[in-house]
C-alpha cells in the first residue's frame, strides 16, 4: 500500500503489527486436498490421465482426427470451433456406444469382449540365457 502523504501520519493499516482475516476472505480459493500433498497428486495425475486418454482417442486419424484442421474446411474461428464441438460430440458417442456393447444387458453375452491386458512376468524374474548360474 503506497499511502498519500497526511499530517496526521500513516495511516491504521501501516502502524498496525498484525490484522485480522475473515475465514470466507480466501473461501473461494479453498480446495480440497493439500497442493502437492501425495493424496492430490494420485487424485490430479488419475484426472490429468484421463483428460490427455481422450484427448487422444478425439485425435484419432481413423475416426475424428481433431488435430487436423484439413477436417473442417471452414474460415473463421467460430466456424471452426462449432464444426469441432460436432466433431467432440462424435467422440463422446462413439466412446459411449464401444461401451455399451461390452455390457451384457437381458441376459445376454455381450457383443464385444472388454480389452484385457497381456499378462506377463514381472521383470525382475527374467535374464538373459547364459548369464546367470542356475540358483538350486
Amino acid at each position: 500500500m503506497d499511502p498519500e502523504p497526511s499530517p496526521t501520519g500513516p495511516v491504521t493499516v501501516c502502524r498496525q503489527r498484525s490484522i485480522t482475516v475473515a475465514p470466507t476472505a480466501g473461501a473461494k480459493h479453498w480446495q480440497a486436498l493439500e497442493y502437492g500433498d501425495e493424496e492430490w497428486q494420485k487424485v490430479y495425475f488419475r484426472l490429468r490421465n484421463s483428460v490427455e486418454g481422450y484427448n487422444g482417442y478425439a485425435k484419432n486419424p481413423l475416426a475424428e482426427a481433431i488435430e487436423a484442421s484439413g477436417t473442417r474446411r471452414i474460415r473463421g474461428i467460430a466456424a471452426q470451433t462449432i464444426l469441432l464441438v460436432f466433431q467432440l460430440a462424435h467422440a463422446n458417442r462413439r466412446k459411449i456406444k464401444n461401451w455399451v456393447e461390452t455390457l451384457a444387458l437381458n441376459g445376454e453375452r455381450p457383443r464385444r469382449r472388454t480389452h484385457h491386458r497381456r499378462r506377463t512376468k514381472p521383470l525382475g524374474s527374467w535374464t538373459p540365457t547364459g548369464y546367470l548360474a542356475p540358483t538350486g
